[in-house]
């Protein structure tokens, strides 16, 4: 019988060289459901009369066509929940403008319009005390010194009313249980001005931060 890459060729009218086979999934993601009843179609009017195309053959055909019918569909629905996706990370990061977010690396905390200043830290275990001391980075002069206490381990969060609006100061963190240290992981700390979207996947702008950040780098949102 007359194979379906010859078919192929017969139903656009050409002589050119045999595509790849039906059986080969790569030479079948581009054939349409429409493609897939072209080429039958040749094949039968092209069939050898003394040697007719088998019923199985047949039904093997209508197995591929299926085939690619669904690969077809699943496309179009994984590009359906792409969508979706894309629309959802969109709709988080506009919800996060005005908050203030805790992004990974750094120490600093940038005070807001109303000049508080709002950051957060993570520590490695419970802690008895945590010693919260905010600087101003370009004097080194220490503004205010916070002592919290009996701190479970995790995120926690501090909050002081005395900065100067869109500044940015500098903090560090002491934490104890009894007599022995507890390591604490600092955070930058800002809030989200804008939506970026021009690098295609949504990023934020923080005050204070001349670059944007992704929405992977933000470790907790703090309040707003």
């Amino acid at each position: 019988m007359t194979n379906t890459s010859a078919a192929a060729s017969v139903a656009a009218g050409t002589s050119s060289a045999p595509a790849t086979s039906g059986a080969d999934g790569a030479g079948l993601s581009g054939l349409t459901q429409a493609d897939f009843i072209k080429l039958l179609t040749a094949q039968m009017q092209n069939q050898d009369p003394t040697s007719p195309t088998k019923p199985q053959d047949l039904a093997n055909e209508f197995a591929q066509l299926s085939t690619v019918s669904g690969i077809n569909a699943l496309n179009a629905k994984v590009d359906s929940l792409g969508a979706i996706a894309g629309a959802a990370e969109l709709g988080q990061a506009s919800n996060l403008i005005g908050k203030t977010v805790a992004v990974a690396g750094g120490s600093s905390a940038v005070a807001n319009a109303d000049g508080t200043v709002t950051g957060g830290f993570s520590l490695s275990g419970p802690a008895s005390t945590v010693k919260v001391q905010i600087t101003d980075p370009a004097s080194g002069k220490v503004m205010h010194t916070l002592t919290l206490h009996d701190l479970p381990a995790g995120l926690s969060n501090f909050s002081w009313t005395g900065g100067s609006a869109g500044y940015a100061y500098a903090y560090d963190v002491a934490a104890t249980s009894g007599s022995s240290e507890v390591a604490a992981t600092t955070y930058h700390n800002a809030t989200v001005r804008t939506v970026n979207l021009s690098g295609g996947a949504p990023t934020l702008s923080l005050a204070g931060a001349t670059q944007p950040v992704d929405l992977s780098q933000i470790v907790s949102v703090l309040g707003g």
